[in-house]
Formats: C-alpha cells, structure tokens, sequence
C-alpha cells in the first residue's frame, strides 16, 4: 500500500465528484482525514473502489474485496521478506 496525501476536493475529482463514496471510504478507514483539509489515502484502493462502484457492487461488498486485497498484499510482503531471509542451502 502506498499512502499520498490528497485534498478532499481533489480526491472528489479522482472519483469523479462522487461524495457518497468519498463518505463511505472515510467510513471504512480507508481514506484517513487530517485536521487540515488533507486526506491520507492509498489511491490504488480508492480507484478500485470507484470501479466496484461502477460494476455495482454493494458497499460490504466494497469494504470486504478492499480487505482482502490489502490482507493479500500483506501476506505478499511477508512471503518476500521470508524469502529473502531464508538461509542458503
């Protein structure tokens, strides 16, 4: 995951000036809010969302698929850190 930090408006343009799924990423933890009007936000993930959104896939849906691909990529990450750790043979 790679976080950037977004102005609200800006991320509103990045969807298409989609509020409500705006609204439902802060709701799930994905966008970040920070008192100044920036948001931290991993973009990959908010874009995935926006084309959930469009193949109509229901907001759990969206917060469940968003899980498992950041549990995947986790799991990715340790998988390569084990690999390279690993004692010669």
């Amino acid at each position: 995951m790679t976080t950037s930090r977004f102005t609200y408006q800006r991320l509103v343009e990045l969807v298409d000036d989609d509020h409500e799924l705006i609204a439902h990423l802060v709701d799930e933890g994905v966008i970040e809010t920070r008192d100044d009007d920036r948001a931290v936000v991993d973009v990959d993930s908010v874009l995935v969302a926006r084309s959930l959104r469009e193949l109509e896939v229901d907001w759990s849906g969206i917060a469940i698929i968003l899980r498992l691909i950041d549990e995947l990529a986790a799991a990715r990450r340790r998988i390569a850190e084990l690999e390279t750790t690993r004692p010669e043979r």
